[in-house]
């Protein structure tokens, strides 16, 4: 596995950059566009390629600061994962039970791999509005409100693209192994006749 998949836990708290070092106007963009999500009739417009994992200033936290770390930490393993094209790394991000609109944790891996062969320079951007953990129960699950973009270069068109963007999605996850992993989603914005639909919906997270 790549060194740099494998460093991505250690120093996150120094790396991570969080909404307050975000400028104010992208968040203004950030939020304009969830706030289109239920108003627009046609396709919505794609989140900008920020680039990695952000907790916004007005999220909601339900959890304490080291299970947050560890779920920021899954979140930056995948893109870490993403970013090397490494496919190993990143399915070992998802619970063996994932499911997600009939895609399983094998047949996602195949799509994965379709993605990597025809794209590179991959880009994945996470802003984080809601963190709400149950670790009463075992395994400890957690729901994650998430708005983000992942884009990446046609390996045929030469072109950057953005493959995907998602406003308010929920993710689930769930604790094992010692580590956060992906179980599946809650719901989905569906865009009819949207090219970026022939592919399973993203976020696969």
């Amino acid at each position: 596995m790549d060194r740099g998949i494998d460093s991505v836990g250690n120093n996150l708290r120094e790396n991570m950059m969080y909404a307050r070092e975000m400028p104010v106007v992208i968040w203004a963009l950030v939020g304009l566009m969830v706030e289109v999500q239920g108003c627009h009739l046609g396709p919505l417009p794609s989140v900008p390629d920020l680039g990695g994992t952000y907790i916004s200033q007005s999220a909601t936290i339900q959890a304490d600061t080291k299970t947050v770390d560890e779920i920021l930490t899954a979140f930056k393993q995948a893109e870490a994962a993403v970013q090397h094209r490494d496919l190993d790394a990143l399915m070992a991000l998802y619970a063996e039970g994932y499911k997600h609109r009939g895609f399983t944790k094998d047949t996602l891996r195949t799509e994965w791999k379709h993605l990597f062969e025809d794209y590179h320079d991959f880009s994945s951007t996470h802003v984080l509005t809601g963190i709400a953990v149950e670790s009463d129960k075992s395994p400890a699950t957690a729901r994650i409100i998430c708005t983000g973009s992942l884009w990446a270069i046609s390996n045929d068109t030469n072109q950057r693209v953005n493959i995907d963007s998602w406003y308010g999605e929920v993710h689930y996850l769930i604790y094992v192994d010692g580590a956060w992993r992906m179980r599946g989603h809650a719901w989905e914005v569906l865009i009819p006749k949207d090219p970026r639909l022939a592919h399973p919906p993203h976020p696969f997270f």
